[in-house]
């Protein structure tokens, strides 16, 4: 298989964005909204994981300056992506800088908030008996507050949070820099109106420290979930050795064009994607397909940017080069996939977008209930609606769908897997059967010699079907079928090559289309055909009759040799079955979800594959729409379907199933049909798929379980005053840096022993 991404799997180049001020998953609901009311805008995804807005347009109504307007006036703030470098390497660029920004925050609340801690706890010693010796210790705690405010650790989160306000667009800064403002406020007043409890300070001071500590450690977990791409990239040399007429050159790669030739000595990266024009190779692929064995690459063959020469050295011409090589399509196939949204995360950003107003509420409720149903000082009521307003935060409900998402597709592409959105991963994770298409998909798709017989000699005593006939019998039927396009007749040709037998030269030829060849060779008249085609040529076959029905059971075509008149032997001839097959029929078995193959080939053929490869529920004789009717007939009994097809006749049945999966070097057609592409063409890489679908899925709900369940329990909890501000925050903090770090596990192991599943199709 040719192991670059074919052009089928190109889609139409969205307009993509970086977008700053997003904290929750209600502002990537509102940037979502504000980018859909642009005119020309079809469709707009927005991660909150990689704070990355994908826009598709039309291109005649919308531009990137309408978006950027948009977003902004919505509150927040965006740029476009330089459509020279690869989406990921701008991603990491810019969460490095975020990571730098933050740290220097972490260092300024971490500076300011342990001395305001430290009066805090001293305050009684510290102020001793002298009358109005306790203003001094707050007085010095309401100065440090102030500078912590006005710091890079807490005025981008106050200004968040005004902008917020004045946009209207409630979000997780918003909750922020009320409870932080709410204490500073509810601090200085008790402290000029000379009152002994300037507590709120010390709420304020933990609330910043905690939130940027939290920051800075999410912001490095979400790192993690962009680094299997980011290393992808990574794998791109920064030069290549350039052939001009001078000699050779080192070259930066962003100076290589389209129709360059490049070396490529031993244990080096393939720069760009190019065809072999000098020199072999074996190749390590597995960065691309997954695949762990080295192949051998040759003249005329095609290498993708990214593989290691790992023995010998190739002169390669660059096809496509940058963000238009196999791994840049890659990433971009990844980006857009991590850029859709599941069911699960739909519901999970709606609820978040009007989660903000309920928790406002229901901070002012708390402290107006403690005011008039207990005698609770105000200070007191303060602090615990400033804990309900921080530890409600939805930021954990915003994360809980992309990490799992970026991480899942991340670890998929990796492993040769391309998923095409967010809901085709989720649907992955549901199926219970598979239909496979047979030609091309279960089998090779090439007609393969699987046995050879031979007539009885003739003589008496009978002798043995020696090699020597055996060879015979292959050297003249190649003879004859060399002057043939029959696939079967290629077949016999091949088979020959393969085992050595020299081919002799064919005097004359004549072919019957649907019957086979006459042809006389070295003065023997020869025929090639069906059993009916020598009949009609006077030749008797009942000598072959055990021999024919033995075959007939090995292989769906047999093809019968006459030679001067007389029955010499046969062939029987069928699709190689894919050596992976069985096993990767066998791994679904094992989860619980079933197989059956469709096909337009015969019943006899059909049997054989079944039998041979496990799904011995097969239909056979199918035209196209006969395997779309098998897919929605399955799904009207209730069954999640997933096909896989390679064909043209296949891109119907690919596009009605809940998961279409095609490989690499199908048609564009199926290919443009499909959810899920395989780059390289292993049909262990289907189970490997609904592992680790199950897999994301599995960790998503455990994600929006935590992320509700934590809110249910921690609201009423600060509400009654049992936590405070500052553990209030710690909480938050430790909510949403669980669901990024349950999302990394998707990273560790390919997939889960066998789990259970639905029962085996009837």
């Amino acid at each position: 298989m040719d192991s670059s991404v074919p052009d089928g799997l190109e889609t139409a180049n969205p307009i993509r964005l970086r977008i700053d001020g997003m904290t929750c998953g209600g502002c990537a609901a509102r940037v979502e909204q504000a980018l859909r009311t642009v005119h020309g805008v079809r469709d707009a995804g927005v991660n909150l994981a990689t704070a990355v807005a994908t826009v598709v347009v039309d291109s005649a109504l919308a531009r990137s300056t309408d978006l950027v307007a948009a977003v902004r006036s919505a509150g927040y703030d965006a740029e476009p992506f330089r459509p020279a470098a690869p989406g990921a390497t701008q991603v990491e660029r810019s969460h490095t800088a975020r990571v730098q920004a933050q740290k220097q925050a972490v260092a300024q609340a971490i500076g300011l908030a342990v001395p305001i801690m430290a009066l805090h706890w001293l305050a009684p010693t510290l102020q001793g008996l002298d009358p109005g010796g306790h203003v001094w210790p707050g007085a010095l705690q309401g100065l440090l507050c102030a500078m912590l405010l006005a710091s890079s650790a807490g005025a981008p989160i106050l200004l968040a949070g005004l902008r917020a306000l004045v946009h209207r667009t409630p979000n997780m800064d918003l909750l922020i820099a009320l409870g932080v403002s709410t204490a500073f406020v509810a601090g200085a007043t008790e402290l000029v109106s000379g009152g002994h409890d300037a507590g709120n300070f010390d709420a304020a001071a933990m609330i910043l420290a905690f939130i940027n500590v939290g920051r800075l450690l999410e912001l490095g977990a979400r790192r993690d979930t962009t680094s299997s791409i980011a290393a992808l990239v990574r794998r791109i040399p920064r030069a290549a050795q350039r052939e001009t007429p001078r000699g050779l050159e080192e070259v930066p790669v962003e100076d290589i064009r389209p129709g360059d030739r490049l070396r490529v000595p031993q244990d080096t990266v393939v720069p760009v994607d190019g065809m072999v024009v000098g020199g072999v190779a074996a190749l390590d692929e597995s960065a691309v397909t997954g695949e762990s064995l080295p192949r051998h690459r040759g003249a005329g063959e095609n290498v993708c940017a990214g593989t290691v020469v790992r023995d010998g050295m190739l002169t390669i011409e660059a096809t496509r080069v940058g963000a238009d090589s196999t791994i840049g399509r890659i990433v971009r196939a990844v980006e857009e996939a991590q850029s859709g949204k599941t069911h699960m995360q739909r519901i999970a950003d709606r609820v978040a977008g009007v989660f903000v107003p309920i928790v406002i509420a229901l901070a002012i409720a708390t402290a107006a209930g403690a005011l008039y149903w207990t005698d609770l000082p105000l200070s007191a009521a303060v602090r615990r609606a400033v804990a309900v307003l921080v530890i409600a935060c939805p930021c954990a409900m915003g994360l809980a769908t992309p990490t799992a998402v970026m991480v899942a597709t991340g670890t998929a592409a990796l492993r040769g897997i391309l998923v095409r959105d967010a809901a085709a991963l989720e649907a992955a994770g549901q199926i219970d059967c598979v239909l496979w298409d047979k030609t091309g998909t279960l089998t090779t798709g090439v007609p393969h010699v699987h046995a050879t017989f031979l007539a009885p000699a003739g003589v008496d005593p009978p002798s043995e079907c020696t090699d020597a006939r055996r060879r015979e019998l292959l050297r003249l039927a190649a003879a004859a079928e060399r002057l043939s396009q029959h696939p079967v007749a290629r077949a016999l040709v091949r088979h020959a090559e393969a085992q050595g037998v020299p081919p002799a030269q064919a005097a004359s030829f004549t072919n019957l289309p649907g019957e086979g060849v006459s042809a006389e060779v070295e003065g023997r008249r020869v025929l090639v055909g069906s059993e009916h085609f020598l009949q009609r040529h006077g030749l008797e076959t009942t000598a072959l009759r055990s021999s024919l029905d033995a075959a007939s059971g090995q292989a769906p075509s047999v093809v019968l040799v006459g030679v001067d008149g007389e029955a010499f032997g046969g062939f029987a001839v069928g699709d190689e079955l894919r050596p992976e097959a069985a096993a990767a029929v066998a791994s679904l078995a094992e989860l619980g979800v079933a197989s059956a193959m469709l096909t337009g080939d015969t019943e006899r053929a059909a049997r054989a594959v079944a039998a041979a490869s496990g799904p011995y529920d097969f239909r056979a004789q199918l035209t196209p729409h006969g395997k779309l009717d098998e897919v929605r007939t399955r799904r009207q009994a209730g069954r999640r379907v997933g096909f896989v097809g390679d064909g043209i006749n296949d891109a119907p049945a690919l596009a009605a199933a809940d998961v279409g999966v095609a490989f690499a070097g199908a048609t564009d057609v199926a290919v443009g049909a499909a959810d899920i592409t395989i780059l390289h063409h292993n049909l262990t890489r289907i189970p490997e798929l609904v592992r680790l679908a199950r897999r994301s899925v599995r960790v998503i709900r455990q994600n929006l379980f935590w992320a509700f369940f934590y809110n249910v329990l921690a609201i009423p909890l600060a509400a009654t005053g049992r936590i405070s501000p500052g553990i209030a925050a710690a909480a938050m903090m430790f909510s949403s840096l669980s669901v990024v770090l349950n999302s990394l596990r998707l990273r560790g192991r390919r997939g889960d022993a066998a789990e259970p599943g639905p029962a085996p199709l009837s």
